[in-house]
């Protein structure tokens, strides 16, 4: 594990399409061979997902299958915290994706959705966690995208962003790797994006250096774990700015009402 002031991050990759047995008996494997880390990031399969939003799951069995899968997670992370996604929350008659620690369910990044042939919406709160005095921002499938919303993570005071980006819509992976270089750059920020495959469709998992460069990435249609020691110098301290801070949710939050009208 890191020491004070750095962090031992394990990225896993998986095969999302496969079934909630395979998808623990795959991650049991990769599990027993990863050491000990302050951080994992875990993709979750996206069959239970896709079969919510098709109408073959209600929401009390999609989130029992979600719990189910969890309690797997838990029992096998050994040391750390856990972070997963996606999971789909509904309550006061809206739908998100969402971010949550496997441990406890808590939630800590969500982005509005709408079901259909796309998933809309952007970033509508600050998602940061700290470990080992480094701040990490998540985001949520296609926000990496949209240099607002990592300017909005960036402004916060973050100086990680991690983007879960499983495969539930068709995207070219060159414009993940783009993307994810562009953001960096633009916010002289590190940046991991969490991907993952299933059969026909991958998208990369990937670590980019603050100045841009991609120091780590695969696209491979196997299982696989990316072990990231990041130093919180390395990290480089960001300043929270209030201002811009309340620009760029202003910013978001005109996005999300043009964009799920």
């Amino acid at each position: 594990m890191g020491g004070q002031g750095s962090a031992t991050i394990a990225v896993y990759r998986l095969n999302l399409g496969s079934s909630s047995r395979e998808y623990i008996r795959e991650l049991q494997k990769l599990s027993a061979e990863v050491g000990p880390a302050d951080l994992s990031l875990i993709p979750l399969p996206t069959k239970i997902f896709k079969d919510l939003i098709s109408g073959r799951k209600t929401y009390a069995s999609y989130r029992k299958a979600v719990r189910a899968v969890l309690n797997r997670i838990s029992a096998l992370s050994s040391s750390g915290r856990v972070y997963v996604s996606p999971v789909a929350v509904q309550y006061g008659g809206n739908s998100f994706i969402s971010v949550v620690e496997a441990m406890t369910g808590l939630e800590i990044s969500r982005k509005f959705i709408q079901y259909g042939n796309n998933f809309k919406g952007f970033l509508p709160k600050s998602p940061g966690v700290e470990v080992s005095n480094i701040k990490i921002c998540f985001l949520v499938l296609d926000d990496i995208m949209y240099p607002e919303v990592a300017r909005y993570c960036s402004s916060s005071g973050s100086n990680v962003l991690v983007s879960f980006s499983p495969p539930l819509e068709k995207v070219d992976p060159e414009l993940i790797v783009f993307a994810a270089r562009m953001r960096a750059y633009e916010n002289n920020i590190n940046i991991i994006v969490v991907g993952g495959y299933m059969e026909g469709e991958s998208i990369p998992t990937l670590v980019v250096r603050k100045d841009g460069t991609v120091v780590d990435m695969t696209n491979d249609s196997q299982p696989e774990v990316l072990s990231i020691q990041l130093a919180q110098e390395e990290a480089s301290q960001r300043p929270y700015i209030e201002a811009l801070r309340k620009y760029y949710a202003k910013a978001i939050k005109i996005m999300n009402s043009l964009s799920l009208r």
